[in-house]
C-alpha cells in the first residue's frame, strides 16, 4: 500500500487567493493591476503569490484598517467653524406714486 504524500505549495494560485479571501479571480486579477493586491509572480502560464507575501499584506491591512464610527466619534471629529449669524433685514417695500 503506498501513501501519497500531498506537498503544500508555499505560493497561492489566483483561485486559492480568491478562495482564502472569500472573492472571485477576477477581482484578484483587477486588485493586482490596481496595485492592491500582494506581490506576485508568473511561473509558466500561472500567477503565483508568496503566502509569506500574502500574509504580510493582510497584516498591513488589519493594522491600516479604521475604526468604523470614525465619523461618529466625537474625539474624531473636525472643529466647526464658528460663523457670525447676520441679522435678517426685512425687504423694504417700494410704494408708487399714484399721482405720477
Amino acid at each position: 500500500m503506498s501513501e501519497t504524500k500531498t506537498v503544500e505549495s508555499p505560493h497561492l494560485t489566483v483561485a486559492q487567493l480568491a478562495d482564502r479571501w472569500h472573492t472571485t479571480p477576477q477581482a484578484i486579477y483587477t486588485a493586482r493591476h490596481r496595485g492592491k493586491a500582494p506581490k506576485g509572480f508568473k511561473r509558466g502560464v500561472k500567477l503565483l503569490f508568496p503566502i509569506s507575501q500574502v500574509e504580510e499584506f493582510e497584516a498591513h491591512g488589519i493594522a491600516a484598517d479604521r475604526p468604523s464610527n470614525r465619523g461618529t466619534d466625537p474625539a474624531h471629529r473636525p472643529a466647526e467653524v464658528s460663523r457670525p449669524h447676520r441679522a435678517r433685514v426685512p425687504a423694504q417695500r417700494t410704494v408708487e406714486n399714484p399721482a405720477a
